[in-house]
């Protein structure tokens, strides 16, 4: 057995990714959390990455969510969460693309938007410069995800799984990835105080035409994550 660590940040839906496979193979691992702005030295020293998450394996430094799930699917293979049939395969893949390079980045400029308003500091110009947020930016991704959100709505009332007759990791990757933009699963999904809560509200969340996107992320959680997310303790 692997010898494994993450290093996460609690609230990241690429941590909760990372997590929630990690539990579904069954394996034991080590939480460290990843504190932005006052741990960034460090992390980068331990790493040699500016991001989390990041996961240890037996000494290999494995810096991207993608890369991650990819080592844990090719040393761990039981239970797939990869379909073995080509094109089913290659459908997963276009799906976590979707989420992990399109949806879950633009919600990012979004809610750094959101916290540039609420005057959230220093996190506010922290993530600014990190991920290179401006107005013309969150307002060009704000118009893409009102664009995508209901087609990914409608899609999801369609079926119960993303991709085939069975869980999958588009399923658990495009679940994760909705934190930004309809906000975090409940409190008994997914634990988190009030104050946080609020702080990174429901962006999208609102919007009616969403709310099948709602009830299929949810039930997504509480048919497959096993249990109430908790911070490390």
């Amino acid at each position: 057995m692997a010898n494994l660590e993450l290093i996460e940040l609690y609230p990241s839906p690429f941590s909760e990714r990372v997590r929630w496979a990690l539990e579904l193979k069954g394996l034991a691992y080590r939480r460290t959390p990843y504190v932005p702005v006052a741990g960034e030295e460090e992390h980068k020293r331990k790493t040699g990455i500016a991001t989390a998450p990041v996961l240890l394996a037996d000494g290999e430094v494995i810096g991207d969510s993608d890369h991650a799930l990819e080592w844990l699917e090719a040393h761990h293979p039981v239970p797939a969460l990869v379909p073995a049939d080509p094109r089913r395969r290659a459908q997963v893949r276009a799906w976590e693309l979707l989420a992990t390079e399109v949806l879950a980045p633009a919600a990012r400029l979004v809610m750094i938007g959101r916290f540039k308003a609420m005057n959230v500091q220093p996190l506010a110009d922290h993530f600014t410069v990190k991920y290179h947020w401006n107005e013309a930016d969150e307002a060009r991704v704000d118009r893409l995800l009102h664009t995508i959100l209901p087609d990914l709505a409608a899609a999801v009332a369609s079926a119960p799984y993303l991709v085939g007759d069975r869980f999958t990791r588009a399923d658990l990757t495009v679940a994760a990835m909705l934190t930004p933009t309809l906000g975090l699963p409940p409190d008994d999904l997914f634990a988190m105080d009030a104050g946080m809560r609020a702080m990174f509200g429901t962006p999208f969340g609102a919007d009616p035409s969403l709310a099948q996107l709602h009830e299929w992320r949810d039930r997504t959680y509480r048919q497959h994550r096993g249990g109430r997310v908790e911070p490390v303790a």
